[in-house]
């Protein structure tokens, strides 16, 4: 499992029924009788869209299915959406090319979604129209004498700290290397750098934005102020496309990481022991705590693989991280550990690690304080119940160590409510295509027992970025008291509401 947001980037905007002409309105969603006069008689057929035309006005090129490139380019991360494939992928060069397609798909009246990661947790970044794809969009520009980072919206993490690389400044970022920037920042973005310099969206300075009307905005804290607030947190996707950003950057030196892994015997007193720890812990120090199954199960047959870890970095020399960490190793010895000295990039390589893969289903919750003895043995009884798949990536639950300079943050200051929070859990479970129906359905229903029998010891709130298609009161879990002002920008910026998916943010009740 990852700590970094997973929520497809930049613009990650649902699929849509749009506009069947640039001044038109709007089609009816499913389920909602289309306003306007009524026919005489029934409509004539829509002309088929007009590929050849959208190829025309893209400096990028226009994949569609058959052509080389257009495989790789249109499958979602996140393989169980993989039946969802688009008509065209069109690979954007630069804004124009972003404000070309969008208008084209809404004139058009075909339905659309922007990429530039792709990592929706719930495939909201794939369609079976468009994909306004900003992979390309990938530049960052490192100046430190100014402290600002400049991205395109298709940067990944990999991107970022490549440039990064000797420079001995930082943002936080995340975990994964082929996740975008622009999703993580949209919704929050934290990662282990997080408790010590704060989230993503806590450094924006600047964002460009393309809106449902094609316009370009240059948004700040001067202009535009209220869409500067949502895009710090808002969730991507919502209320436009946005295609640069401006970054924060903090000074930063050598660092220390550390690696633990114990016996499955041994995983109550290290669970116990690091949570304690991290409860009382610097800012400086981060946790991600695993509780990890894979292989066989009750379902699948035979003895399944279970661990425990826990991952972290440290704003300091080793020397000072293995002191903290003494008590922990005092309460359960690992039976295998890692602590070492390195420069900033060199540990994000470190730490780096792509998960979820293949197919995943996912549930987040906010803990207000560590998990008590009576949550570590439900969720040691979960995993011991683990029914089994073939992906090598199983399933369990992680927990990510908050506070610090996220908690020093409002939470009415920017988009993001979740300022409070002590701990951040997320359960999985990974299939593949090998697995039939009976696993699949074993897995499902495991994983939401799982989260279900945690519900005691945590809040009502989840992450935005580990967006749950199945989760009932998302408005409330994934924005709080945030959303009526966040309906509200989303009214003045996309009134027609054509940047909506399954999970979008809403227009306010009329």
């Amino acid at each position: 499992m990852d700590d970094i947001t997973r929520r497809a980037a930049l613009g990650m905007t649902g699929r849509a029924v749009l506009g069947a002409s640039a001044g038109g309105a709007l089609l009816a969603r499913p389920g909602q009788q289309a306003t306007g006069p009524r026919l005489s008689r029934p409509r004539p057929a829509r002309r088929a869209p007009d590929w050849a035309a959208l190829a025309r006005q893209l400096r990028g090129p226009l994949l569609r299915p058959g052509d080389r490139g257009y495989a790789g380019a249109s499958l979602p991360y996140n393989k169980r959406y993989a039946s969802i494939r688009p008509e065209g992928v069109a690979l954007c060069a630069d804004t124009a090319d972003v404000q070309a397609a969008l208008r084209w798909a809404r004139r058009s009246g075909v339905p659309f979604a922007a990429r530039s990661g792709g990592h929706s947790y719930g495939g909201y970044s794939t369609s079976h129209g468009l994909v306004i794809s900003l992979a390309r969009m990938n530049q960052v520009q490192v100046d430190t004498r100014s402290m600002i980072i400049r991205t395109g919206a298709g940067a990944r993490n990999h991107d970022l700290y490549a440039a990064l690389a000797g420079t001995s400044v930082a943002v936080p970022s995340g975990r994964c290397p082929t996740v975008a920037v622009s999703g993580l920042l949209l919704g929050g973005g934290f990662g282990f750098s997080s408790r010590h310099l704060g989230l993503t969206c806590d450094h924006l300075l600047h964002t460009e934005v393309v809106t449902a009307s094609g316009e370009v905005l240059q948004v700040s804290a001067q202009s535009h102020p209220d869409l500067f607030w949502a895009c710090r947190g808002g969730g991507g996707g919502n209320f436009g496309i946005n295609t640069r950003y401006a970054l924060r950057a903090e000074q930063v030196g050598s660092v220390s990481v550390y690696k633990l892994e114990w016996a499955w015997k041994d995983a109550r007193a290290a669970l116990s022991s690091m949570l304690g720890l991290m409860s009382q812990a610097p800012d400086t120090l981060s946790c991600r705590l695993g509780l990890d199954v894979r292989g066989g199960g009750r379902v699948t047959g035979g003895a399944p693989e279970r661990g425990v870890s826990a991952l972290g970095l440290y704003f300091g020399p080793g020397r000072e991280l293995a002191g903290l960490l003494e008590p922990v190793l005092a309460a359960a010895w690992p039976a295998r550990q890692q602590i070492e000295d390195r420069s900033y990039t060199r540990a994000q390589a470190f730490l780096a690690h792509s998960a979820p893969t293949g197919k995943f289903a996912s549930k987040s919750r906010y803990l207000a304080q560590a998990l008590p003895d009576a949550g570590l043995d439900t969720a040691l009884g979960w995993i011991e119940r683990w029914p089994g798949s073939a992906n090598p990536g199983g399933g369990g639950l992680t927990m990510f160590a908050w506070g610090g300079a996220i908690s020093r943050v409002g939470p009415a200051a920017t988009a993001f409510v979740h300022r409070d929070a002590a701990f951040l859990t997320d359960q999985e479970f990974t299939w593949t295509a090998r697995d039939d129906d009976r696993v699949v359905s074993a897995g499902l229903e495991w994983l939401a027992e799982g989260y279900h029998q945690l519900a005691p010891f945590g809040t009502r709130q989840a992450y935005q970025n580990f967006i749950d298609p199945s989760l009932p009161d998302w408005r409330t879990a994934y924005y709080g008291a945030n959303l009526p002002r966040l309906t509200r920008v989303k009214h003045r910026y996309d009134p027609d509401d054509v940047f909506r998916f399954p999970q979008s943010v809403p227009e306010p009740p009329r």
